[in-house]
């Protein structure tokens, strides 16, 4: 070969010259995490530049990985050089055609906090995440040195040389070949790195690239170097990082250009003066909004704060960024950080309790983010009873406490504490009732607001009365504001669409008509004047207008006005709204083939937005896929039916617990209509394996809203129902005592629940006809019927007197 053949080109790891060797109890280590039982596991190996990270990925791929027997393996190579939207597709990928069994193993020269955002956001899709430092060199150097000289005297057809290899400071892999390579070219193997580079650069006239044109910058410095590799070569040879300060001294505008991974090089090591700089391009720059750049910045920013009060500020800003970019427990710390320094300024000034009760605020919204529930709980009510003190001393800070009333309120909520939030929320309300009537023009919003709020507290408790008059309440209000001032007018006609849709639910189709077409007037005027704006959101109310009209008796004109819902979507672009829109057709349409049609193209614009974003669509295509199901076996396309049914289920399974969470109550809503005629239809197969895949839904739900364990009760019954439909009735008799001891479980009355007396129905049934504790069943039986007849459920009561009438004659 040519002895010209540049340095580069022999010491591409692509090109493997010197062929893999050693790592043996690295590739140990990697097998072991291969093996372990958990489904999905991600692994970074980090390592300075040249430790032999690439191949050692490489060489793992190949030598040791059987897709058939180990599943997908998704390598990552430079992770540290890619915006977390690149891992996030690459993760995306995973979700869409991995195998259940999924490793993701990545390679990176750095650390930090760009690791502990991606090792936060990755383990959102229910990966074990962990990371491991990879030595820069080998165990055995002499055989790697000897066997780099035979592989470049061979490529370079020269005699080997035979001598051990230098103590080189600092040594990588890298760093050991590059002396080989120098040993074979006859020049002497200087321990100097420095010397090292150079020898080896005197000799190639090729392209510099890569880790040699890092190293190249190191011993020549030329006069316009490339900022990106300047802050790749100034990480390993700290000599350069004046350098690098006055490259971006000199011109601040560069930072634009550079590359994610020199910039957050340059964010941590660089002085003082070029953090400023990249923190004036990097804080006004969208494209840095979800990276950690902006975070690493404030966080030296900090140590520049003249006063408690800035440093205090700072820490704030310093949260959000962090929470923003997926630092989680970073933003926790900052957080902590800023109360700290507010309990130091109230100690100095008790005028600043007030700053110490909105950092307490937001405290407990970061400790929310990372699940620490009793901690959440502590600041919150903490800063409640600041703000009581605060408002004693000082009434004219009463809406401060009504806005963390009302926040606190929403934190007792997502922690599943419902009389707690109604609690917190309703003294909010009175204290906005109060206030708006002193002080109409600035706080009736704020009433009008939260009254709504109340009212959907009341609907998810059941109390419809109150539910209904606490919206009434919230109209009237909206009303009086949108006469005042017309900007109010689409607040206005958002309510009066909410108000509606609560309704509708209420079965109230009649006084939900009438709200929703007075909603739809107004936005119809208003998307005249601002279509852009206005136009979706008249599509929005035309839609729950639609499910009003089909509740009155089957109204031909909720057919039309859903078809104009779907054209006002497609004029606008949306497709998420469009496929909303379609599904919307297939519920009030009441016309198999336009309901058919429907739902084929609805599971075709979700396919669409789920090949694009997985994470935020495909939830959505599994529950188009379940609506077209079920139109397909009323159509008696049983084939086309299981086949979708299929991929439901497919889907359903490789949703992360984070996306469960998310969009797990609507996916199991969406699942049911059609469970229940996969049952109807005697697949009673594909029917429990639908019913089981809600049931572990609701589980997962149960215990974070107020409405999910009721929902896991309902499941609980509703799969026994599925069991008894495949004659497996022991096994439905056992499910459905489940379902009676968790209704016990829950503490409520229970002579006012229609449901459980539907649970003791169904168990006494159940009992019936396996001839099981016949009159233990009957008794339970006649407690059913008593509490149907109290609570007015005329279709259950029906059951629960067949169900006597069955008992009595067994």
């Amino acid at each position: 070969m040519d002895r010209a053949l540049s340095v580069a080109a022999l010491l591409d790891p692509t090109h493997q010259v010197v062929p893999f060797h050693g790592r043996e109890s690295e590739l140990r280590a990697l097998a072991q995490w291969r093996d372990s039982p958990a489904p999905l596991a991600s692994l970074l190996l980090h390592a300075p530049a040249g430790a032999g990270k690439t191949r050692l990925l490489q060489h793992f791929r190949d030598e040791h990985w059987d897709d058939e027997e180990h599943g997908r393996l998704l390598l990552i190579d430079d992770a540290d050089r890619l915006a977390w939207t690149d891992i996030f597709e690459r993760l995306q990928d995973t979700l869409r055609h991995g195998p259940a069994r999924t490793r993701v193993l990545l390679a990176a020269r750095t650390t930090g906090w760009w690791w502990s955002s991606a090792r936060q956001r990755i383990a959102d899709f229910d990966h074990e995440v962990t990371d491991s430092e990879l030595s820069p060199t080998l165990d055995d150097r002499t055989e790697s040195f000897t066997l780099a000289c035979q592989h470049f005297a061979k490529q370079l057809n020269v005699t080997a040389p035979d001598e051990p290899p230098p103590n080189i400071a600092k040594e990588t892999v890298l760093d050991l070949h590059l002396a080989a390579l120098t040993a074979v070219h006859g020049d002497p193997c200087d321990v100097n790195r420095t010397q090292l580079v150079r020898q080896l650069l005197t000799r190639d006239d090729g392209p510099k690239r890569g880790r040699l044109a890092e190293d190249y910058l190191a011993v020549a410095t030329p006069d316009t170097p490339d900022p990106d590799l300047l802050a790749r070569a100034a990480h390993r040879w700290p000599h350069l990082r004046p350098r690098l300060d006055e490259v971006i001294a000199a011109t601040p505008e560069i930072v634009r250009d550079m590359a994610r991974d020199s910039l957050r090089i340059a964010a941590e090591i660089g002085s003082f003066a070029t953090v400023e700089h990249i923190a004036r391009q990097v804080f006004r720059d969208e494209r840095f909004a979800t990276d950690s750049i902006p975070s690493t910045l404030t966080r030296r920013l900090i140590d520049r704060a003249q006063d408690t009060l800035e440093r205090a500020e700072m820490y704030g800003m310093l949260s959000a960024r962090c929470a923003v970019c997926g630092l989680r427990e970073e933003a926790v710390e900052a957080s902590k950080q800023e109360v700290g320094c507010y309990r130091e300024l109230v100690e100095q000034d008790r005028e600043n309790r007030p700053l110490l009760a909105d950092s307490l605020g937001d405290l407990g919204m970061r400790l929310l983010a990372v699940h620490r529930t009793e901690e959440v709980l502590q600041v919150s009510e903490e800063a409640i009873r600041l703000w009581h003190e605060i408002a004693i001393d000082d009434p004219e800070t009463t809406p401060q406490l009504a806005s963390a009333l009302e926040q606190i309120s929403y934190r007792y909520h997502a922690l599943g504490m419902p009389e707690a939030s109604m609690d917190a929320i309703s003294r909010a309300t009175l204290m906005y009732q109060e206030l708006a009537k002193l002080h109409p023009a600035l706080f009736r919003v704020d009433f009008a607001r939260v009254a709504a709020t109340v009212a959907r507290r009341y609907h998810a408790e059941g109390d419809n009365t109150n539910a209904a008059d606490s919206m009434q309440l919230s109209i009237a209000n909206w009303r009086i504001l949108s006469r005042e001032d017309p900007r109010y007018e689409p607040e206005l006609a958002r309510n009066l669409a909410a108000a509606g849709t609560m309704l509708v639910e209420l079965r109230r189709a009649e006084a939900a008509n009438e709200t929703l077409k007075e909603a739809v007037e107004v936005f119809r005027r208003l998307a005249v004047v601002n279509p852009q704006t206005f136009q979706p959101e008249l599509a929005d109310a035309l839609m729950r207008h639609s499910q009003a009209l089909r509740d009155l008796c089957e109204d031909p004109d909720a057919k039309l006005t859903a078809q104009e819902a779907v054209m006002l979507w497609r004029e606008t672009g949306d497709r998420k709204g469009l496929g909303t829109a379609l599904l919307n057709v297939v519920r009030v349409a009441f016309d198999f083939d336009t309901a058919l049609l429907a739902a084929q193209e609805a599971v075709e614009v979700y396919r669409e937005l789920a090949a694009e974003d997985t994470v935020w669509h495909q939830a959505d295509l599994a529950k188009a896929l379940a609506v077209l199901t079920e139109q397909q076996l009323i159509g008696d396309q049983a084939d086309k039916a299981l086949t979708s049914a299929a991929e439901v289920f497919d889907i359903v399974r490789r949703l992360p617990s984070q996306l469960v969470d998310f969009f797990g109550a609507e996916l199991a809503v969406a699942m049911q209509p059609m469970t229940s005629t996969l049952s109807e239809m005697e697949y009673h197969g594909h029917a429990l394996e639908s019913s089981e895949l809600m049931l572990d839904i609701w589980r997962a739900l149960k215990d974070k809203s107020p409405s999910g364990a009721g929902a896991y009760i309902g499941a609980v019954q509703q799969h026994a129902c599925k069991l008894r439909g495949a004659e497996r009735r022991v096994e439905a008799r056992n499910t459905a005592h489940t379902a009676v001891v968790l209704w016990h479980l829950t503490g409520k009355d229970l002579d006012r629940e229609a449901g459980y007396a539907d649970a003791l129905t169904i168990y006494a049934r159940l009992c019936a006809e396996t001839k099981h504790e016949l009159q233990k069943a009957l008794r339970l039986t006649h407690r059913a019927v008593k509490i149907m007849r109290e609570v007015g459920e005329p279709v259950k009561l029906e059951f629960a007197l067949e169900t006597v009438e069955a008992l009595s004659s067994s």
